[in-house]
């Protein structure tokens, strides 16, 4: 399963992709953050990342949301022995996020940030998220969903990536399906828009 994310993806070791263009200070992250604090306030939350990269999301919450007990996964073992190095407190996982190996319901909150856009599609993954959540799941696009929905594989030296853009109708009926609320919010800075899904679990 985890070619089909993309085999650039598991051999890069470009840490430092997340920090080109102002990606790693997008005001995305923090409205994220100040939601989460909203939400939970002091207490401990666990928290599942998928598609880690940089580390990026993980030095945004250490510094500013509630604690929290991370764990993140991702295809890339480079990408992830550079964030063991880093910030060894925490838990990274080789894993992907179409075939989640954790019981249901492991984590208070699980986020995906930029990482559908590089998937062949992206039901099977939001289902994975939202069976191992307990309460909320995120979901950031920096391919903002519209129509039509263009599914693009670019072929390069190596290997190959997705980089898809998707109808808005299916996938927010899935979401809507899954949760009993969907906040949605687009947040820019300069050209670049990131729209979050932030999605409440029914009962």
């Amino acid at each position: 399963m985890q070619d089909a994310a993309g085999s650039l993806w598991e051999q890069t070791s470009d840490v430092d992709y997340m920090r080109m263009e102002g990606r790693d200070t997008h005001p995305s992250y923090d409205w994220f953050n100040r939601r989460l604090a909203e939400l939970y306030g002091d207490k401990v939350i666990d928290f599942l990342d998928c598609g880690v990269m940089s580390g990026t999301t993980y030095t945004k919450l250490k510094d500013v949301s509630p604690p929290c007990n991370y764990t993140g996964i991702d295809i890339g073992e480079s990408l992830l022995e550079s964030c063991r190095s880093r910030f060894p407190e925490a838990q990274w996982k080789q894993m992907s996020v179409m075939d989640l190996h954790f019981p249901s319901g492991t984590f208070d909150v699980v986020n995906c940030r930029h990482l559908l856009e590089h998937l062949p599609y992206y039901e099977t993954a939001v289902r994975e998220m939202f069976r191992v959540a307990r309460q909320h799941v995120a979901i950031c696009f920096f391919q903002v969903p519209r129509d039509p929905e263009a599914l693009l594989r670019r072929d390069a030296a190596g290997g190959y990536v997705w980089l898809n853009r998707y109808s808005p109708g299916p996938f927010e009926d899935l979401l809507a399906k899954l949760s009993d609320t969907v906040e949605t919010v687009d947040i820019s800075q300069e050209r670049r828009v990131d729209r979050i899904y932030f999605c409440t679990k029914g009962s």
